[in-house]
């Protein structure tokens, strides 16, 4: 039987000639059927299910059928390319699925284990001869997932002689694969029982032979290769051995492997002790930098500032002098784009290495980077902008920061704002507490503007909860709080919701601090009335007229969302009481202050004409399960329940779903 394709556009055009076939049997056999088909899409289709059917055969079947259907498929030179990847990616899986399934089942013996693994590694090592990239390094991880299930017995007598062969291969896309795995071999298999010995006798010799290869492709991964065996070296003696060979390799006729060089130089110089650091490491980086090829002097210059970070105070005033001249760098295109962007990554790391007293030399450097034209090194340095304040100090950072704060937050780049506000509550921590309004301020103006970005206001609701506990801006926290409450966009409203619980708590706890244990004077009456009279008591309360209680202004600031026209700002309102409710559950201060200021209010909502807010109103009751019992809570609810609207009350209906019932 058979059914034919049905489906557009070229694959399916590619199927359509042919029908895809129904097996008569089920599970493992039924995909090995299948993937005899002589449709290409379907083959592939039914060659990526082979691992998850293994799952459902015993070790037994998986010997038998999936490992020879793969070898199949792998060992067949007329396979294309596309078939050779997919029965790639299965091996590291049917690997570890097949050792789980041979420790579990006692009657599995550990030798049979052991030669289906190693089966699996011949044709992963098949399959690193192949033409395809993708499906070469496929083959590598697949050999990197199955190497640490074996004992080093069989990785050294199996899988190191079958790569040692292939080191003599005549094409260097193979001793290149090879090489990079002697690379990798070593930190995949350090936890492993008895492969200790591996590493110093086998892949780290093997790694550097491959420096003699006449191909300076062959020496350009085994340069790459020394940053990734070096950290799992144990003694100093094997990585004075690898850091011979990186600066032997620093001298490479071919300038992709001195470029390869310069890539790994603050690896090598993590490896590397203190004093070779100054005196072998940096003149090796100083003849990078001047190189012959553009290419490899930009790698270098990229790699800097990581570089400098490697080094101990003092810095050579030399290095300090290059970071400074990155700016003026005579390169053009994106690689001018990727030396500043580099510099601007590492400027902080650059600083503290350097120490504060190097900042009037690095700082023009820093200005210039701050007036590139690519706004992702603009955005780069709004982002690390606190870590130069907190380095700087406070006093310091006013003074010489305070011009550069004021011109990120007018950036007309939508995404260095954003990157300026992530960071801002840690960037005002690091300035003196009398100017951080100053500096919030025009922020905050910037950002009310009809030409910045809805994300940048989400990004200031985000930080709402840092800046209401930072020291001199609680004052303003209030103002802007509500302004985003009342944005037109959505998004913005939400995230400022969540935020609304601790911003209010703290100002709440703030202001009792200051005052002690005040109430406000003047409260509307929430006992009684309803919103359209609360709209009337709100009206008739200006924000002056509790200028001397800052704790009723908070009440008045968010119960007047409550009484507005627009149905979004009285969901709004739903929404900013559900997370006051919630943050004052852990504040202690406030423990009281939904219940008494806000819950009245809120329950009146329930006679709104508009259906979403009811049914805001619905889902934050039926989540504050500490209300349920209170009496006005449950007459609420029970009007609820019996809603003409249906999703207002199914929403009740799930409240007692979840236990929560009414007496």
């Amino acid at each position: 039987m058979s059914v034919p394709t049905v489906g557009d556009g070229e694959d399916a055009v590619a199927c359509r000639t042919h029908k895809i076939e129904v097996p008569s049997s089920q599970g493992l056999d039924a995909v090995a059927q299948l993937t005899q088909t002589e449709n290409l899409h379907q083959r592939l289709l039914y060659i990526s299910c082979m691992s998850a059917a293994a799952a459902s055969a015993s070790f037994q079947q998986n010997a038998d059928t999936t490992v020879p259907l793969l070898e199949q498929f792998a060992l067949d030179d007329y396979q294309p390319e596309e078939v050779k990847l997919e029965v790639a990616l299965q091996l590291a899986p049917l690997g570890k699925l097949m050792h789980k399934q041979g420790l579990s089942q006692q009657e599995i013996c550990p030798d049979l284990r052991s030669d289906i693994l190693l089966q699996l590694m011949a044709l992963a090592v098949h399959l690193l001869e192949d033409d395809e990239e993708k499906v070469v390094e496929a083959a590598q991880a697949a050999i990197l997932a199955i190497a640490p299930l074996l004992d080093s017995g069989r990785i050294q007598d199996r899988l190191l002689i079958c790569l040692d062969k292939l080191t003599n291969c005549t094409e260097h896309e193979v001793r290149s694969a090879v090489t990079q795995l002697y690379a990798q071999l070593g930190p995949a298999l350090k936890d492993c029982e008895g492969c200790q010995n591996l590493l110093q006798d086998i892949f780290l010799p093997k790694l550097l032979e491959a420096a003699e290869d006449m191909d300076f492709q062959v020496r350009r991964e085994m340069v790459l290769g020394l940053h990734t065996i070096g950290p799992v070296l144990t003694s100093q003696d094997q990585r004075d051995s690898l850091l011979g060979a990186y600066l032997n390799m620093c001298e490479d006729k071919v300038w992709v492997v001195r470029k390869a060089c310069a890539d790994v130089l603050p690896a090598m110089s993590k490896l590397a002790p203190a004093d070779m650091r100054t005196t072998q490491l940096l003149p090796a980086f100083d003849k990078l930098c001047d190189d012959v090829s553009h290419w490899v002097q930009n790698a270098a210059l990229q790699q800097l500032g990581t570089f400098i970070s490697t080094l101990a105070s003092p810095i050579p005033e030399g290095l300090l002098q290059r970071v400074t001249d990155i700016p003026d760098t005579e390169v053009t295109g994106d690689e001018a784009a990727h030396l500043r962007l580099a510099t601007a990554y590492t400027f902080p790391a650059i600083l503290a290495s350097a120490g504060r007293e190097q900042w009037p030399l690095l700082q023009p450097a820093h200005q210039a980077l701050l007036q590139a034209a690519d706004p992702a090194v603009r955005k780069t340095l709004a982002c690390s902008l606190h870590e130069i304040a907190r380095l700087l100090g406070p006093d310091q950072a006013l003074q010489d920061l305070g011009s550069t704060i004021q011109d990120l937050c007018h950036d007309t780049q939508a995404d260095v704002q954003e990157g300026l506000v992530h960071f801002f509550p840690a960037l005002l921590q690091h300035l003196p507490h009398a100017a951080r309004a100053s500096f919030f301020q025009t922020l905050t103006q910037s950002l009310s503007l009809k030409s910045a970005t809805w994300r940048c206001r989400i990004g200031l609701a985000d930080q709402l909860d840092s800046l209401s506990a930072l020291q001199g801006l609680q004052p303003d926290i209030l103002s802007v709080a509500m302004m985003l409450c009342q944005d037109d966009t959505a998004a913005v409203r939400s995230a400022v919701a969540r935020q609304m619980g601790h911003v209010v708590c703290n100002l709440w706890s703030y202001h009792q601090t200051r005052q002690g244990t005040i109430t406000p004077e003047k409260q509307v009456d929430q006992t009684t009335g309803n919103v359209n009279q609360l709209a009337e008591d709100l009206s008739s309360m200006s924000m002056t007229e509790g200028a001397d209680n800052p704790m009723q202004q908070i009440i008045h600031a968010v119960q007047s969302l409550a009484a507005q026209d627009a149905f979004q700002l009285r969901q709004q309102y739903v929404k900013v009481c559900y997370y006051v409710a919630i943050a004052c559950r852990s504040f202690e201060p406030c423990t009281n202050l939904f219940q008494q200021y806000f819950l009245q209010t809120l329950l009146q909502l329930a006679h709104d004409k508009v259906a979403n807010v009811r049914l805001g109103l619905a889902q934050a009751l039926s989540k504050l399960t500490e209300l349920a019992q209170l009496p006005e809570v449950i007459g609420v609810t029970d009007m609820l329940e019996r809603d003409s609207d249906l999703d207002v009350a199914s929403s009740m209906a799930a409240r007692a779903a979840n236990g929560v019932q009414s007496p």
